[in-house]
């Protein structure tokens, strides 16, 4: 479910480009999409806060949740500024954004007591992080080719 969720939401991206532009989505610009959507949803949020195993004690749940969300926030729109503004201003209020949630800090506790091994947290957090990569290129790559097909035979028929 949540891969459809993301790609419909890669679709309406790849929608309002395409129309803006007027030019088809190759599967390129979709693997780069893919590779931002890694950097907004698991790269940047896990630098402060970085996947737990189950049972792992950890920061109160509303506090972590309203820090993710604005690691991601902040860190798609210091990509956008980036990447769509192209210039130099621009490029400086999107690090600045990029960072901000960093310097912030995300919520932690005062003492980790666990029985789990640091060497299993630190496999769980590489597994999450590769699986969730693999995702997000074949996801940002898949729905460009699907959304370039669909797009060509609209652009066909009219």
């Amino acid at each position: 479910m949540t891969a459809i969720g993301f790609a419909l939401l890669l679709a309406g991206f790849f929608a309002v480009r395409s129309g803006a532009t007027g030019a088809s989505v190759s599967w390129h610009e979709g693997l780069l999409w893919g590779l931002a959507g890694f950097a907004v949803f698991t790269l940047a949020p896990g630098l402060g806060l970085p996947p737990e195993l189950p049972g792992v004690p950890s920061a109160p749940l509303l506090s972590r949740q309203i820090w993710w969300l604005a690691a991601v926030l902040a860190t798609s729109g210091g990509l956008a500024l980036i990447v769509f503004r192209r210039t130099v201003p621009a490029a400086i209020s999107g690090v600045i954004l990029l960072t901000l949630p960093h310097l912030i800090g995300a919520p932690e506790i005062a003492n980790i007591e666990t029985n789990v091994p640091s060497s299993l947290m630190h496999q769980f957090v590489t597994a999450v992080t590769v699986t969730s990569l693999v995702f997000w290129t074949l996801l940002g790559g898949l729905t460009s080719a699907v959304f370039a097909r669909f797009d060509r035979g609209a652009t066909l028929r009219t």
